[in-house]
């Protein structure tokens, strides 16, 4: 295969064999017929031919689904691929693997735990699935000389949207009102840097601080929320509040087992508690993309000033 040159060298001599003499008193073709879009559609058959499958995640364990994400990266041909198509096409595998990839990002779930051992209740950090994610994210973003991830991911998802139309577009997104959709959405707009970052890393915290209280027992919010545990069964019962899913760890969770100590755990597990949480983490995130929307209704280019730009007038700020 001549590679992407060989295919703009072939694509140009097959147009200009085709052309008809009289095309130039024509009008101008539709957008999607023009000679560039061609191109791009030649080249981007030409990359899917390059770019391996993906396999069946939902038949795998996280550590298999991570070894398969970095199979698939190693054997992927990227070149020709702006910055923006690679970030992209590593993050739709991520998300095909972990469709709470958010929730992982944010903490919520998955996160590292002090894990407890032995006669002299000796504690170690235990590495949770969210830190080998983002271990292999970083390795395949380095492999590619990604930089400005969040400028990336907004092209890649939100091209030529205003801050207001990206907001709505996140919110819609993930529609789920779950814990770990809540989730995923508040780290997107975190991600794309819209909406107060304090308001959506205190309500993340307090997500998980929630959560974390139904599973340890505890008569208060944690913090910081993490779990003391000696074995991966309040990690387990966590991420089946956070999804409301069969949870997958090691060779996967026997679910009428966890249903059965979730139900022994009621008087923490209240679904009153848990509806009031997801109905406040709902209001915040109305809130977070009204404010958003308003304020770009006040700035029509839809950003904030640069802290870099000066003054219109060239002088300094008033004290």
């Amino acid at each position: 295969m001549e590679g992407i040159q060989g295919l703009r060298r072939q694509t140009v001599t097959s147009l200009q064999r085709t052309a008809p003499a009289e095309a130039k008193k024509t009008a101008a073709p539709a957008r999607t017929d023009t000679f560039q879009s061609v191109l791009t559609r030649e080249e981007r058959a030409e990359q899917a031919a390059r770019t391996p499958d993906l396999p069946n995640f939902s038949k795998m364990t996280d550590r298999q689904k991570l070894s398969a994400l970095a199979t698939l990266h190693d054997a992927t041909d990227y070149s020709g691929m702006t910055d923006v198509e690679k970030y992209k096409l590593m993050n739709d595998r991520f998300e095909a693997a972990f469709p709470d990839l958010g929730a992982y990002e944010s903490g919520l779930i998955g996160r590292d735990s002090a894990h407890y051992f032995g006669t002299g209740n000796m504690a170690r950090p235990v590495t949770g699935t969210a830190t080998f994610i983002q271990r292999e994210r970083e390795r395949q973003w380095n492999s590619q000389g990604l930089r400005d991830l969040s400028r990336l991911h907004r092209e890649a998802y939100y091209p030529g949207m205003t801050d207001g139309e990206a907001a709505q577009a996140v919110a819609r997104r993930y529609p789920g009102g779950n814990h770990a959709a809540q989730a995923c959405t508040l780290q997107e707009l975190k991600r794309c840097g819209l909406g107060d970052q304090e308001k959506i890393q205190e309500t993340l915290t307090f997500m998980r601080a929630r959560l974390v209280q139904f599973a340890t027992k505890a008569k208060a919010l944690k913090d910081p929320p993490i779990l003391e545990t000696g074995n991966a069964t309040q990690e387990d019962m966590v991420y089946a509040m956070a999804t409301g899913k069969p949870v997958h760890t090691g060779g996967g969770t026997d679910w009428g087992a966890l249903k059965r100590r979730l139900d022994e755990t009621g008087d923490d597990w209240d679904q009153k508690l848990a509806d009031g949480c997801s109905q406040y983490v709902r209001s915040v995130i109305d809130s977070l993309v009204d404010e958003i929307i308003k304020g770009e209704r006040q700035d029509p280019a839809g950003r904030a000033p640069e802290p870099s730009e000066a003054p219109e007038n060239g002088g300094a700020s008033a004290s």
